[in-house]
């Protein structure tokens, strides 16, 4: 075996290779996640404003009780839906180490081979996704929160519609 293949599969160059990729992969979920939310704020607030258009030019001098209670309804999961969303929206310090900063000292001093370096550099990203994910499952949660909560403003605004037709 030649002294590349082994410096290939030796322990620290696996264990860059399975962290870079990790953190990398945490990094991508953290931005579908953030494309998601923006895709749902935008629904949810499009929807509720058709409808309140909708409901003015209708026609429909005064609405039934269960129409105005399932509005109300309706406009309680927007407002909840809000501030799921926004709350996973919000501007989070991430952790994405190596810090260039050290990693270009650590590079100028020559202070570790170049299997040392990966290991280093390995373990900076272990520290960062270790760090993250926390962030990112509270994140996620909030997100999944926030889904639900238009499935229920959409189907009580649905219902409302035809609760509104039936009269």
């Amino acid at each position: 075996m030649n002294s590349a293949n082994t410096d290939r599969h030796s322990s620290p160059q696996v264990f860059y290779e399975v962290a870079m990729s990790r953190l990398d992969a945490q990094m991508n979920r953290l931005e579908a996640i953030d494309r998601k939310l923006a895709s749902l704020i935008g629904f949810a607030s499009v929807i509720i404003a058709v409808f309140a258009v909708a409901l003015q030019f209708g026609g429909v001098a005064q609405l039934p009780l269960g129409t105005i209670v399932l509005l109300r309804l309706a406009v309680a999961a927007y407002i909840t839906l809000m501030v799921f969303a926004l709350r996973a929206y919000r501007f989070v310090k991430w952790s994405f180490r190596p810090n260039l900063r050290d990693l270009h000292l650590h590079c100028k001093r020559k202070k570790y081979d170049d299997l040392g370096m990966r290991y280093w550099v390995a373990l900076e990203c272990l520290i960062s996704y270790v760090r993250n994910e926390k962030k990112l499952s509270s994140k996620t949660s909030d997100g999944r929160k926030a889904m639900w909560l238009l499935a229920a403003e959409t189907t009580l605004l649905v219902i409302a519609v035809l609760l509104l037709l039936a009269n």
